[in-house]
């Protein structure tokens, strides 16, 4: 196995699942649902919807688990949130908006039962510790049918690749906004909540790549012990099929 395919078939994945899952937690499709289910401010649905695997806890502990957003407004989101349906029952509302989201969108994709199957062997091989929002999310109940699991599962392993990345950020003394800056610039760092004025990184964009290399390097380290080299290519493959359908069937 070629350390260099492994790591590009999993940061492609990775990126394709990403994406996916971000469609579904940012579109307006799904803030209306969460009006729908009680919050009135759909972002404190979405942050004790995904928030609300890690129990009845406080916003401090939340927003250290998020690390990226800017952690007096992730504490006010969460606090709005939980006051709705509590932590259990917002998460289990995130989920079932999960599901709803694939089954309407990813219907008419190909290959799901095999993309399921893959990322299911990834996720109950992965190792727990430093990651809990993914051990939080895997011990969520999945939908049975393809296209509603399908999200599912893409929405565990980003969680999974997210906690791996923050570790590796909080290893490298990247501040969050510091993070933000090098990774999509200020318009994505003041969405996080991160106010102005916003620091100079110039001199961090190497050691940010390193944290990249290091997050990639790291899940082909657990993906290769569920997967071979061929069957990452393959995952990477129908993540980036699936992607491409729900883009497609998404409304703009």
């Amino acid at each position: 196995m070629s350390d260099t395919d492994m790591t590009t078939a999993v940061a492609a994945a990775g990126a394709a699942m990403e994406q996916a899952v971000s469609t579904f937690m940012m579109h307006p499709e799904t803030f209306g649902a969460s009006v729908a289910a009680g919050y009135q401010n759909p972002l404190a649905g979405y942050v004790a919807g995904r928030g609300g695997v890690l129990g009845q806890t406080s916003g401090a502990v939340v927003a250290s688990v998020f690390v990226v957003f800017e952690p007096a407004g992730l504490t006010a989101l969460w606090d709005e949130g939980v006051a709705v349906r509590g932590a259990e029952g917002a998460a289990q509302q995130y989920w079932a908006q999960t599901a709803e989201f694939g089954r309407k969108y990813l219907a008419n994709a190909q290959g799901l039962d095999r993309l399921n199957a893959l990322s299911e062997r990834v996720i109950a091989a992965a190792p727990t510790w430093g990651v809990p929002l993914f051990a939080g999310w895997r011990a969520m109940p999945l939908a049975q049918d393809a296209p509603a699991r399908a999200l599912q599962v893409m929405f565990i392993l980003r969680e999974l690749r997210g906690g791996v990345h923050f570790d590796a950020l909080t290893v490298s003394g990247i501040a969050p906004i510091e993070a933000h800056l090098l990774n999509k610039g200020p318009e994505y760092a003041q969405v996080f909540g991160w106010p102005e004025p916003f620091p100079d990184v110039t001199d961090k964009k190497d050691r940010y790549a390193e944290v990249e290399q290091a997050t990639n390097r790291r899940m082909a380290e657990i993906i290769g012990n569920a997967l071979s080299l061929a069957e990452t290519q393959e995952l990477a493959r129908l993540s980036e099929d699936a992607l491409q359908v729900l883009r497609a069937n998404v409304p703009g």
